[in-house]
């Protein structure tokens, strides 16, 4: 009876060791790359209202592993294809620290093809930024156009009552002009006569007349001086009004300027700098077929004592007892 369970557990543990050994020589060797990249923020001006965020959320997109699966080739065999969207989901490792980005991929594929799928990856996510910032842009421009379309409009529309008022205040000063002057000629007519008639010894009332006069005269010069202002200056007599014009004028520029700005960022701009490219590995690092080995003994020797333990005891559970055989 010992003897059956040590042989039992004997052929447990060899077979299980020979499976694990089996097992751990047909895993293809792993090989593994890493890069270092530095994402740099687009300088765009402050009107663009945008907030970028391309942490690790982003580098773990699908949409990137899907890319670069249309891109590479992990066979060389025409209709062999791989997962390597899972593949990419699974195995690279991703580390973000203040613009920093720490990429490590593993796989058990050849060497060119772990760097080439690294390198692929890199790129798409820098085409990516470069996609997701000109939408941006393209979306912020047409926000500060019409932006600037309804400041056009105000303008226009401040412009429009300023000239209308410029109009009426010039109408209004010929109108005070003309009755100043028909005023004064007709004291000057009146004057005259009465220094006719004898009455140049009223000294008082040739002091008020003298006097009045001067005042029409300067009216006039003011009415005139205003005149000549609103000639020259034309709306920018209205200096609090035209003020408003200059601002909202002054602000269609910057927008403008920042959409011209942000078109030459957009031409100029490289998201990703790459401080060390994906390497070809210098060796394998994987699998630890040793480890699997051990594994593998450790299971064959627990499976061996539980087969060793049950097996006979079910066999003997199962024979027919010498007491039963000889009632029969």
């Amino acid at each position: 009876m010992a003897s059956e369970r040590r042989w039992v557990f004997i052929v447990t543990v060899i077979a299980v060791l020979i499976a694990s050994t089996i097992y751990a020589l047909r895993q293809p060797l792993e090989f593994e790359t890493g890069a270092l990249v530095r994402v740099k923020t687009p300088p765009l001006p402050k009107e663009f209202a945008v907030h970028f965020s391309w942490g690790e959320d982003f580098w773990r997109s699908p949409d990137l592993a899907v890319e670069v699966a249309k891109r590479i080739r992990i066979s060389e065999e025409p209709e062999e294809t791989w997962p390597i969207v899972s593949w990419l989901s699974t195995h690279l490792a991703i580390k973000e620290t203040d613009g920093l980005v720490t990429l490590t991929l593993r796989g058990g594929f050849a060497q060119r093809a772990v760097r080439d799928a690294l390198a692929a990856y890199i790129e798409r996510a820098s085409e990516k930024m470069k996609g997701d910032l000109q939408s941006s842009i393209k979306r912020e421009s047409q926000r500060l156009s019409e932006l600037r379309h309804a400041l056009e409009e105000h303008r226009q529309q401040v412009i429009g009552a300023l000239t209308r008022r410029v109009e009426e205040r010039k109408n209004a000063l010929q109108a005070h002009k003309a009755s100043l002057e028909k005023e004064l000629q007709e004291l000057l007519k009146t004057r005259l006569a009465q220094m006719r008639i004898g009455e140049q010894g009223a000294t008082l009332e040739s002091w008020y007349y003298r006097n009045y006069i001067e005042l029409l005269l300067r009216r006039l010069e003011g009415v005139q001086r205003e005149l000549d202002l609103l000639e020259a200056k034309g709306i920018g007599a209205f200096e609090g009004e035209y003020q408003r014009v200059r601002e909202v004028e002054e602000r269609m520029e910057v927008l403008a300027q920042a959409q011209a700005e942000a078109q030459h960022i957009l031409t100029s701009w490289e998201p990703v700098e790459i401080i060390t490219p994906a390497q070809l590995p210098q060796g394998p690092v994987g699998p630890n077929r040793a480890q699997m080995i051990l594994w593998g003994a450790g299971i064959g020797v627990v499976l061996g004592l539980l087969v060793a333990l049950f097996a006979p005891r079910l066999r003997l559970d199962s024979s027919p007892s010498p007491a039963n055989g000889r009632r029969r």
